[in-house]
């Protein structure tokens, strides 16, 4: 069984100009999957990275309605050796692209368990915006955010 955790946002760019600009952020080669501009792949960390719009209906509280773009990390079963990589690598390039591209969004674990929703506001520690977790009330800071996160993987899934 494969699984993914998904990034779910909204950004100006069209697809191929978003990929470019990831890959300049994140150290990523997103392109075409077998031919297709609308479906771009990479391996990252060794797992499969995906970027694309998705066609999901609202789901419950997971609101993909409200989103464009999906970037997802898949690792099928050949590759579940590096799942313990999964949820952080994903993390961090949401708040990689949070801190260079403004972006805020929504993680999924395969889609179907909201992780987090990410929106901007202000730090009164800091006195500046930060990304923030709406699903734990608070403040991304890591390491603590992946402990929130895995908190809520199913107990299979840690």
């Amino acid at each position: 069984m494969s699984i993914c955790i998904d990034y779910y946002f909204n950004h100006p760019h069209d697809l191929s100009a978003l990929a470019q600009e990831i890959n300049g952020w994140v150290g990523c080669t997103l392109s075409p999957y077998e031919e297709n501009p609308e479906d771009l792949f990479c391996r990252f960390f060794g797992m499969e990275l995906c970027l694309s719009k998705h066609t999901l209906a609202n789901d419950r509280e997971l609101d993909f309605e409200d989103f464009t773009y999906h970037l997802s990390i898949r690792t099928p079963v050949p590759d579940a050796d590096l799942r313990s990589m999964q949820l952080p690598a994903v993390a961090l390039m949401a708040y990689a692209l949070y801190r260079r591209m403004g972006i805020a969004g929504m993680l999924v674990y395969d889609v179907q368990i909201l992780l987090a929703r990410y929106e901007e506001r202000l730090d009164s520690e800091l006195n500046e915006a930060r990304m923030f977790d709406v699903v734990s009330g608070k403040i991304v800071r890591f390491p603590a955010h992946l402990d929130s996160l895995y908190s809520r993987l199913p107990e299979s899934a840690r």
